[in-house]
């Protein structure tokens, strides 16, 4: 059996990426939550609760497992409570940035830090951070967004420095940021419109294309940055 740690698999996207492996029949799968508990149960999935921005709680959380296979964190924010996106620097501040790095930067470095024992017990360990194509400095061509984007952008920072570190600690291990398409999911719900010219897909959809991807990549492509579509996204 081999083991996966799905951080927010309560969610739409980490909820079908767990179900997915699930279904496969040769996984177990730790999932977490935090605010909301979980709406299903599998013979072969444990759910634990957890903050993601609290340090303890994800030092604790992989003192639970001995061997990490898939390590993919799904979590992250675009919103908070008095903030949306900024479409105008008339509208930054700085509050709602430092809780954008807080909960889409910092988590996959902290969830590193405490995984790397269990993921040396794999014998080829994939780690997925969730980033988004706006996380791109190559690919903005549209501004906007300034929190987003730079939390993102320093996500991707963050993989591509750890992945030149484990190319020495942990050489078997495959690092990568990932986009996953615009999926249609609370997080991103408010924000799709029906009448513009761009692909979405259910979590279920963009599941698959996470996991056919990461069947195709290996240790030499780690601390790259991907997208749904199988292609390589520019920094």
């Amino acid at each position: 059996m081999k083991q996966a740690v799905i951080i927010g698999a309560s969610g739409g996207l980490g909820g079908a990426l767990a179900q997915l492996l699930l279904k496969h029949g040769h996984w177990e799968v730790l999932g977490t939550y935090h605010k909301s508990d979980p709406l299903w149960q599998h013979p072969s999935m444990s759910w634990q609760v957890l903050d993601i921005r609290a340090e303890n709680e994800i030092a604790t959380l992989m003192t639970k497992v001995s061997k990490i296979d898939l390590l993919i964190n799904t979590t992250g924010i675009l919103t908070s409570p008095n903030q949306g996106p900024e479409k105008s620097i008339r509208q930054f501040n700085a509050e709602h940035m430092m809780m954008s790095f807080e909960i889409n930067s910092a988590p996959i470095l902290n969830l590193a830090k405490y995984a790397q024992a269990a993921l040396k017990a794999s014998h080829k360990p994939i780690i997925v951070a969730l980033s988004a194509r706006v996380g791109s400095i190559a690919d903005n061509n549209l501004g906007g967004w300034y929190s987003y984007r730079c939390a993102k952008a320093a996500l991707n920072m963050a993989v591509k420095t750890l992945a030149i570190e484990w190319q020495r600690s942990l050489p078997n291990a495959t690092l990568i940021a990932y986009h996953p398409g615009t999926v249609r999911t609370a997080l991103s719900s408010p924000f799709l419109n029906p009448n513009a010219d761009r692909v979405t897909m259910s979590p279920e959809d963009a599941a698959e294309h996470c996991l056919q991807l990461l069947e195709t990549l290996t240790p030499a492509t780690s601390g790259t940055f991907w997208d749904w579509r199988g292609q390589k996204i520019p920094w």
